[in-house]
């Protein structure tokens, strides 16, 4: 055979086997870099699950949050609001402080600093009866001309019940010293105004949970 045949046919198988060899190390390498591609987004999922459950996590920590002091200082919406009656008392005939202090003893009011108070509870704060004449407060051996039941619905819990109170302390008053009852704006005292006034009891009493017992 001619020598140059037979250069050209080691050729060939040379190229054959060179061939088969780079294709095999490419098919290798494939497979390398497809593993760790998957490994790369195996690793980037798990990130984003992390994430997601951090904010998950956060989440449920914002809606169980402790509040803050500013938000528990909330201002009362019944700051400066009150139920006003008022006891005004004839020209001839004006009662001395000696016989209201019996008569609001036996109601169980106390009589403290010139002014009377209904008795305290856990529950209930009560309203206070005042001198509505100069100098503000109740003074011995002097007549009572204008006195003021005054409840402050600040704070308060049994409104209702606490007006109800009220309201029959001064027709007691009113009937014992022949003193005219009246509304917080100098008129007799009407039904009327006694439900309306029971209805403002009765929403502050329906915002703070607490009811007549």
């Amino acid at each position: 055979m001619n020598p140059l045949y037979q250069y050209i046919i080691y050729a060939i198988l040379a190229l054959v086997i060179i061939g088969i060899i780079s294709y095999k190390l490419y098919k290798i390498y494939q497979e390398r870099g497809e593993i760790k591609l998957s490994k790369e987004l195996g690793e980037n999922f798990k990130f984003f699950n992390k994430e997601s459950k951090k904010v998950d996590v956060e989440q449920e920590v914002n809606e169980i949050r402790t509040p803050k002091q500013a938000e528990l200082n909330l201002i009362d919406e019944n700051e400066g609001k009150f139920i006003v009656l008022y006891l005004a008392a004839q020209l001839e005939n004006k009662p001395e402080l000696d016989l209201i202090k019996q008569k609001l003893a036996v109601n169980d009011l106390i009589f403290k600093d010139g002014y009377f108070e209904s008795e305290d509870n856990s529950n209930n704060r009560g309203f206070r009866i005042i001198n509505r004449e100069q100098p503000g407060v109740f003074e011995e051996n002097e007549p009572i001309s204008l006195m003021a039941i005054v409840l402050h619905l600040k704070g308060q819990r049994n409104v209702t019940k606490t007006f109800d109170q009220m309201l029959l302390i001064g027709r007691k008053i009113s009937e014992s010293f022949d003193m005219k009852l009246l509304d917080d704006n100098f008129n007799s005292l009407s039904e009327q105004t006694i439900s309306n006034y029971r209805d403002t009891a009765s929403k502050v009493d329906l915002k703070t949970g607490s009811y007549v017992s």
